[in-house]
C-alpha cells in the first residue's frame, strides 16, 4: 500500500513543531557551544559563550523564543518514489505557520514584496517551501527551519571558474566569514553547496545545514574536505560574536551535485548559534486520521514536545529535553563571569549616557548598562530620518542624548515586556548613524562592524558604539524591565519603543578616538 501524505497532515506538522523549534535548540547545537566554552581561551569569546549557553537553557525553561528574529519559515518535503501527494501539499501551510506564530508570540518578520511594498504582512507568512523527489522507498520527511535575516544577508553565491578548484572555494568561503561572519552570530553552522546551476546551488547550500554538527558525511571525501573547510574557518580568529576566540564556526556543511563544464557554482549559507532546524518524519502518519489541530500557546507547546500520529515524529534526538547531569546546563559556571570578559571588572554605565563617561571608554571594554534605552530598527529609521530633516536636524521624540539599541523584539512572555530581545546587524542603519550621532545621539547598541563614516563621527562627536551578544536574545531579556511604544506603532517589531534596562551587557565596539574591537580580533 502506498504511503499518501496530505496537505492536513505537513500543515499540522509545521504547526505543532514551530513554538518547539523557536524555544528549545537542538541537542547538538548546545552541545557544540558547550564545547566551545569549554576550550575558548579569550576572554571576550567565553563571555559570549557563556550567554549563548545560558540563553539556550533560559529559552528552554521559559519557553521562549531563542533569538528575537524567529525568521522566516522554510518547509521542504523529501519524499520516495513510492510516497503520493495529493494536491498542493504545501496549501494549508500559511495558515499553520500564521496560527503558530501568534498563539506562541513570536515576531513577524515579512513584508509583503521586497521591492514594490514593504508592508509587514502581519503573520509571518508566506512560509517559503519546495518539494524533492529522493530515491528512496517509503520515505516522507518534512524538513523545517527558522532561517533568520541576519545569518542569510552574510550568505552569497559565486559562481567560480572551474580552475579555481577546491583552494578557490577555501579562499571565497575564508573571505565571507572575514566579511560577513561577525554579523551571523557566530559561532556559526556553514552550509556550502558545490555545483548544480546558478538556481540550484543556493538550495544544495541550504538543505546542507540540515545536518547535525554531530554527524560527518558519509562519503569520505565530503567529510575530509568539510573538516578542511572548518579548519581554515576558525583559523580566521572571528571567533564567538565575532569577537575572536578559537571557535568561528561549529560545523562547515558540504553537499555537492554535478555541474557544467565550464561552471564552479558555489554557495555558501551562514547559519547563526541558534541554528533553528528539525526533519519531522511523516511516513508513519495516517491520513484518515488527520484533522486540522488547534490549540492555545501550552497546547501548542505540548503537542510540539511529541507529536501525534497524524503529525508525523521528530526524529531522535533533534530537540534537548533533559538538563539533568548534563554539563551544558553548568557550561557557563567553572569559575567563568556571565555576561562579561572573563577577568575584567565591567563599567557599570547608568543612562543617560554623558560624553564625559564616554570618553574613558577604550574598544573592548565589559560595560553593563542601567536605565533607559531606545529600540529602533530599519523601517523606523527610515521614518526617523524623514521627520529629523523636517525638523531642520533637531532630533524628535527627545532623543538627544539617548541611545538607540538596533532591535525588533518579540511580543510579550513569561511576565516580561518581551519574550526575546537582542541586537539586530547594525551595518543596515550606518545610513543613519553618522547623522544621529550629530544631531546628538550619544550611543548605538547592535551587532557587527560599521562603516569607515560611522567611526569618524563617533571621534567627532565623542559617541560610541556598543556590541551586545547576538543570539543570546532570552538571556538579555531578562535585563529588560519596562517597555513602553514611543511611536510608529503601526511598523510592529520595528516601532520606536522607551525600555528600561538593568545590568545589560554590552562591549564597547568603537570607543571616542575611532578604534574598533573587530580590529582586535
Amino acid at each position: 500500500m502506498k504511503t499518501v501524505i496530505t496537505k492536513t497532515q505537513v500543515a499540522n506538522a509545521v504547526y505543532a513543531a514551530l513554538p518547539q523549534l523557536a524555544c528549545v535548540l537542538p541537542d547538538d547545537i548546545e552541545a557544540g557551544l558547550a564545547a566551545a566554552l569549554e576550550r575558548e581561551e579569550s576572554p571576550r569569546g567565553c563571555a559570549v559563550l557563556n550567554q549563548l549557553v545560558k540563553n539556550a537553557r533560559i529559552a528552554r525553561e521559559d519557553f521562549v523564543p531563542i533569538c528575537q528574529d524567529t525568521g522566516t519559515v522554510w518547509a521542504s518535503l523529501e519524499i520516495g518514489p513510492d510516497v503520493l501527494v495529493s494536491g498542493d501539499v504545501f496549501a494549508e501551510v500559511n495558515d499553520a505557520v500564521a496560527r503558530a506564530y501568534e498563539e506562541a508570540r513570536l515576531r513577524m518578520s515579512v513584508v509583503c514584496d521586497a521591492v514594490l511594498d514593504r508592508a509587514n504582512t502581519g503573520d509571518n507568512t508566506p512560509a517559503f517551501c519546495d518539494i524533492h523527489l529522493v530515491d528512496e522507498p517509503g520515505v516522507a520527511r518534512l524538513h523545517l527551519m527558522l532561517k533568520g535575516g541576519g545569518s542569510d544577508n552574510a550568505s552569497r553565491v559565486v559562481m567560480l571558474a572551474p580552475g579555481a578548484g577546491k583552494q578557490g572555494i577555501v579562499d571565497e568561503l575564508v573571505r565571507c566569514v572575514r566579511e560577513k561572519g561577525a554579523n551571523a552570530c557566530p559561532p556559526l553552522v556553514v552550509g556550502v553547496g558545490i555545483g548544480g546551476t546558478f538556481d540550484k546551488v543556493a538550495g544544495l547550500a541550504k538543505r546542507a545545514l540540515m545536518r547535525p554538527v554531530d554527524e560527518p558525511a558519509d562519503d569520505a571525501r565530503v567529510a575530509a574536505l568539510e573538516e578542511e573547510l572548518l579548519a581554515a574557518v576558525n583559523a580566521t580568529g572571528v571567533g564567538p560574536g565575532g569577537l575572536g576566540g578559537r571557535t568561528t564556526a561549529l560545523a562547515v556543511r558540504v553537499a555537492t551535485a554535478p555541474c557544467h563544464i565550464a561552471a564552479l557554482p558555489l554557495a555558501i549559507n551562514m547559519g547563526c548559534s541558534a541554528m533553528r532546524r528539525v526533519t519531522i518524519d511523516l511516513a508513519d502518519c495516517h491520513p484518515e486520521r488527520a484533522k486540522r489541530v488547534e490549540g492555545s500557546r501550552a497546547a501548542v507547546a505540548e503537542s510540539a514536545s511529541g507529536l501525534s500520529a497524524c503529525t508525523g515524529s521528530f526524529d531522535s534526538g533533534a530537540f534537548g529535553t533533559s538538563v539533568q547531569d548534563d554539563k551544558r546546563a553548568d557550561a557557563f559556571a567553572a569559575g567563568r563571569d556571565d555576561g562579561v570578559a572573563v577577568g575584567a571588572e565591567p563599567v557599570h554605565l547608568s543612562l543617560p549616557l554623558d560624553r564625559a563617561q564616554l570618553a574613558g571608554l577604550k574598544a573592548g571594554d565589559s560595560c553593563l548598562l542601567t536605565g533607559p534605552l531606545y529600540t529602533l530598527r530599519d523601517a523606523g529609521h527610515v521614518r526617523l530620518m524623514g521627520e529629523l530633516e523636517q525638523n531642520g536636524g533637531v532630533l524628535p521624540y527627545n532623543l538627544a542624548g539617548q541611545t538607540i539599541f538596533y532591535a525588533g523584539p518579540t511580543p510579550a512572555a513569561a511576565g516580561r515586556p518581551f519574550g526575546a530581545v537582542g541586537p539586530t546587524t547594525a551595518g543596515r542603519m550606518d545610513f543613519a548613524a553618522s547623522e544621529l550621532y550629530r544631531a546628538g545621539v550619544v550611543a548605538t547598541i547592535g551587532k557587527g562592524r560599521r562603516t569607515a563614516d560611522v567611526r569618524k563621527a563617533c571621534e567627532e562627536t565623542g559617541s560610541v558604539y556598543f556590541v551586545a551578544c547576538g543570539g543570546a536574545a532570552a538571556y538579555l531579556t531578562r535585563c529588560v524591565a519596562s517597555s513602553d511604544v514611543v511611536a510608529y506603532d503601526d511598523l510592529g517589531t520595528e516601532a520606536l519603543r522607551k525600555i528600561e534596562v538593568v545590568d545589560f551587557p554590552v562591549f564597547v565596539g568603537i570607543d571616542v578616538c575611532g578604534h574598533d574591537v573587530y580590529d582586535l580580533v
